[in-house]
């Protein structure tokens, strides 16, 4: 040994500066200390394990990759028996002693079960509390507990801590609370167990009082750890004041100003370190700076001391943040004459307009750092979907990148299959559930993916387009086989689906049936294996393997399946649910479970949380989504207690998450070079900026240098900026246009032809939407059917006291497969019985004088002079008794067109079915006048049904129609006739088509066909 680490009896602390790579300082400081064969003989503590794996790298590269003999290093934040047994060891000190032969810790989610329980117990004034409320809220619990184990206060403190006028709020608050003040000693004292933070201080406080009263007899380091804990503060104190011990502090200001210092609050990134000192009783005059602090290069070698612009940046940022209270010295500091390189030094700003654009900046930034062999980079940023955005953009050079932080394990590729399945479960199969459960990539149910992938596809797209079946399994399985029967499903295809709700038959129960949770999650579990089991033999590689081999491989499958065997033994104190609660509360256990990687870490990019990165030092630092409520973020108000009374109770301020969020700030700003960034934009709402940017520039009197280069190449890498898409303006061939078009259609070729040209030339049809919900079309198809078949009886049938009940009935056969929707059997049916009372009176009524001549009967005329063929379906044409004449009738569930749209053209229908029964074109049907058309606007409310005619003149409006007609023709009759789409915006409306039109891009609220003068293109 080289050297003693402290000496003279007083208190040894040293501080590392936050320019400084914390940990290749602390082993370069350590390896200066003792020499290669003592090196072995050293303790480290750290806070975590995170610090460990960093510092046994920093290490590893000053030796430069070379085995070496490494210091016994140790984490404080998960100390354990083993641990202190080891640090006891050898030193003349029992390692049998009190401190090892603690209580266990109770499991975490034993501990969770168990309070859930007790919540579930409690009588809530407004009621019982759904399982999922009661898990979460035991967690809250747990977590209360951990804090008042680790602060050592008493429950006894919470009756005396709240205002008179609050007094009723609290007894509430205070009788929940005695689940863990009364109820919950006795069941540690039953379970022979700790909780798990009183374990930890416990260790921590045996550690400490094992070196105080006999001081190990090697060298003994505790670094980078804030103190935040009073145990670890305790250890802390121990150490410094060790024979040949040393505290080692990250970024402490030792030479901040009085005045700041005495105001540095919680939200203060120097309030933990100075809440530590004086814990420890030491001042910070008393710290010295960890000897040869260095400037680590690309390659690991020594650069000396830390470049002036580097220091520069590093107080300015010191400065910057400083308590509110003595910034009246900022005009006073040197920083207004820096020049940006001197003054900044390698900080730089990327605004980005959004989250995604400022992910693929910073994938540009890693990207580029890649440029320069040996140099690392590392995102810091506590946003989780900014280090997925970012995962995602590196992802186009094939570099892969894990989010150390940990991913949750709900967005994993099992977690989303258990996460669906449960989720199918509880809407009882409806079809967009079930068909995302069967899209996921891991479901195969025994067969080929491939197989089962193209069975997935014809079920979506044959069974389960329109409207929702009946609720469960044997809904969708009747859709499937009458899809069969018609040939669009296979025999495989029935196998496959047949196999699969064999699996989810265990889940196709009632909602409202409850069953034990553990039995759900059991049956969960194994439902999930099944349909994860895969096609062929073990011997035809991995794709082969089982359901469970399958399911829990990976890191996800491995951390979802040691957190779901935990669950499980747990799960049978939290009784019985339904499966709508099962679904709740699943969700809530996977909040719970978060998924890190072990292997296949990038050796030079990382993306890293604030907690990992405190004691991280990469190349390129780049700080991701600096915005309010972000970074920092946003303080959840506790739900227990206000901060008055956090404090009158002994918990430390919630403020102090602020202060720490400051710190880590700092110590992964004030490096070489380090990158800023925000999105002004997050999930389409406008950001504030972090106060602390604010506070920089602000002192600084400037803004921070921007490094908007890396948004224009990530912008560039994508190619040429989007451009809004021109009306389109199709001309097809005139042997490609239709020759025949129903006189419906012959109203989109007047609103819209590009719709037309899309149906009828390119042969697109509309899609039904999956488990599409009712609406009007449907409702008005549905009544058009009932009365159609109504009006085919027998005339005898269709009067007297007996109508209306074959009307009611004929309605109920039609709208039953759809009846059992809320919407229709809760609106719509009540408007047909109201509309069938009305019909069979009207009949009554016009009787006398009509009598019904043809019933959604077709017609087809060729247009003399053309090559066109008009054709049509009328609802109904009545005959006048006497004369004659024809009244065409036209049902409308919705509101029908104006006559001034009928007159302007925009609404042929009618008058064009008038000149096909004034041609004889109507099949069975002679020539005749018409005298009449009429729409029938049969709404079923108030008033019930409304006869209107749309037209004064029927013969005026018959020949103005025929006109229209031949104009159209003779109009797309001409191969530079374009189809454009809605040519008039006024009388345009809804499109099926407007989608593939691209509408939205191009159309501004004006005439988009209007030429440069301001007038039509005809």
């Amino acid at each position: 040994m080289t050297a003693r680490v402290s000496g003279g009896g007083r208190p040894t602390v040293f501080s590392i500066a936050a320019q400084d790579n914390f940990v290749d300082s602390l082993a370069a400081g350590i390896a200066r200390r003792l020499d290669a064969a003592h090196l072995a003989d050293a303790v480290v503590l750290l806070p975590n394990r995170r610090a460990v794996r960093a510092l046994r790298d920093a290490f590893l590269r000053r030796r430069g990759m070379a085995p070496t003999l490494l210091p016994a290093m140790r984490p404080l934040g998960d100390l354990d028996e083993e641990d202190l047994a080891f640090a006891l060891t050898g030193h003349g000190l029992d390692p049998t002693g009190d401190g090892l032969s603690l209580r266990p810790a109770i499991p975490p989610y034993r501990r969770q079960a168990m309070l859930a329980r007790l919540v579930a117990g409690w009588r809530a004034p407004g009621g019982l509390m759904a399982p999922a409320q009661c898990w979460r809220l035991a967690g809250e619990l747990a977590t209360l507990m951990d804090q008042v184990d680790t602060a050592g206060v008493s429950y006894d403190a919470l009756t005396e801590i709240v205002p008179a006028d609050l007094a009723s709020h609290w007894s509430v608050t205070l009788d929940f609370l005695k689940i863990i003040s009364q109820h919950w000693p006795a069941i540690l004292d039953d379970e022979k167990a700790l909780n798990p933070a009183e374990r930890r201080d416990r260790l921590i406080r045996a550690l400490a009082h094992a070196w105080s009263a006999t001081p190990p007899d090697r060298p003994v380091f505790a670094a980078g750890s804030t103190g935040t804990v009073p145990a670890t503060a305790e250890l802390l104190s121990v150490v410094a004041r060790l024979p040949d011990g040393a505290v080692v502090l990250p970024g402490l200001e030792r030479d901040m100003d009085e005045d700041s210092w005495a105001a540095a609050s919680p939200t203060h990134p120097q309030y933990a370190m100075k809440d530590l000192l004086k814990k420890m009783r030491v001042s910070r005059h008393e710290v010295e700076m960890w000897q040869g602090p260095e400037h680590r290069g690309e390659q690991g070698q020594d650069q000396g001391t830390v470049p002036p612009a580097v220091s520069t940046c590093s107080a300015l940022l010191r400065d910057a943040l400083r308590p509110a209270e003595t910034t009246d010295v900022w005009p006073a500091l040197p920083y207004s004459g820096l020049a940006p390189g001197d003054l900044f030094g390698g900080l730089s700003m990327i605004t980005a307009p959004g989250r995604r654009e400022e992910a693929a900046a910073i994938a540009t930034v890693m990207r580029e750092a890649l440029e320069t062999p040996g140099r690392t980079a590392a995102l810091v940023t506590p946003d989780r979907q900014l280090a997925r955005y970012t995962q995602a953009a590196l992802a186009r050079w094939n570099i892969v990148v894990d989010d150390t932080a940990g991913t949750p394990a709900a967005k994993s590729v099992p977690g989303r299959l258990l996460g669906l399945l449960v989720a199918a479960a509880a809407d009882r199969f409806a079809p967009v559930p079930l068909l995302a459960l069967l899209k996921h990539p891991m479901v195969t149910a025994g067969f080929e993916r491939a197989a089962m992938l193209e069975t997935v596809r014809r079920l979506d797209r044959y069974a389960l387009r329109g409207p929702r079946p009946p609720a469960g399994l044997e809904g969708i399985m009747i859709r499937a086989r009458a899809a069969a029967g018609s040939g669009l499903l296979t025999d495989g295809d029935m196998t496959r689906l047949e196999r699969v709700a064999g699996i989810l038959q265990p889940f196709d129960l009632s909602r409202q049936a409850e069953r034990p949770v553990d039995g759900l999650m059991q049956a969960h579990i194994r439902a999930c294996e099944a349909l994860a089991a895969s096609g062929g033999t073990p011997a035809d590689g991995p794709e082969s393997l089982s359901g469970a081999d399958r399911l829990w491989r990976g890191d996800a499958g491995e951390a979802l399946a040691d957190a779901l065997g935990d669950l499980l033994e747990q799960a049978g104190m939290l009784g019985s649910a339904s499966l709508e609660a099962y679904r709740a509360l699943f969700d809530a256990f996977l909040d719970d479970v978060t998924v890190r990687p072990v292997w296949g870490r990038h050796p030079r990019l990382a993306i890293l949380g604030p907690l990992e990165a405190r004691l991280h030092r990469a190349d390129v630092m780049i700080l991701g989504s600096l915005n309010e409520g972000t970074w920092p973020a946003e303080i959840k108000p506790d739900p227990w207690m206000s901060a008055p009374m956090r404090a009158a109770f002994g918990l430390p301020p919630l403020e102090r998450r602020i202060g720490q969020a400051a710190h880590d700030f700092l110590q992964a700003a004030s490096g070489p070079r380090t990158i800023l960034s925000r999105a002004e934009k997050a999930d389409g709402s406008p950001t504030v900026k972090s106060r602390w940017l604010f506070r920089i520039e602000a002192l600084a009197g400037r803004t921070i240098p921007d490094a908007g280069r890396y948004l224009d190449w990530s912008t560039a890498a994508d190619g040429e900026a989007p451009r809004p898409a021109p009306p389109p303006a199709p001309c097809p061939p005139r042997a490609a246009r239709p020759k025949t078009l129903s006189v419906t259609q012959v109203e989109r070729w007047m609103r819209n032809p590009y719709g037309l040209y899309a149906q009828k030339i390119l042969g697109l049809r509309r899609l039904d939407p999956v488990d599409e919900r009712p609406t009007a079309s449907h409702r008005g198809t549905l009544l058009h059917a009932a009365l159609e078949r109504f009006l085919l009886l027998p005339a005898a049938e269709r009067q007297g006291t007996g109508a209306l009940d074959r009307l009611l009935a004929i309605g109920r056969d039609i709208f039953e497969p759809v009846l059992s929707q809320p919407t229709v059997y809760a609106f719509w049916w009540p408007r047909f019985e109201r509309v069938a009372h009305w019909f069979i009176g009207h009949e009554a009524d016009r009787a006398h004088l009509f009598e019904t001549v043809a019933v959604e009967r077709k017609a087809s005329w060729p247009v003399p002079g053309t090559d066109f063929t008009l054709t049509a379906k009328a609802d109904r044409i009545d005959r006048l008794r006497g004369d004659g004449a024809l009244s065409i009738i036209d049902y409308k569930t919705g509101t029908p067109p104006s006559g001034k749209r009928v007159a302007a053209g925009y609404a042929p229908q009618l008058p064009l079915e008038g000149v096909l029964a004034v041609k004889g074109a109507f099949e069975g049907l002679a020539p005749a006048p018409v005298d009449s058309l009429v729409y029938w606007h049969l709404r079923g409310g108030d008033p019930v049904a409304q006869p209107t005619s749309p037209v004064r003149d029927v013969a005026e409006a018959l020949e103005a129609a025929e006109d229209g007609l031949r104009a159209l023709i003779a109009a797309f009759d001409d191969d530079d006739v374009p189809y454009l789409s809605h040519p008039r915006p006024a009388v345009a409306g809804h499109d099926d088509y407007d989608h593939l039109a691209r509408v939205r891009e191009w159309q501004a609220g004006q005439d988009p066909f209007a030429d440069d003068t301001g007038g039509e293109i005809p």
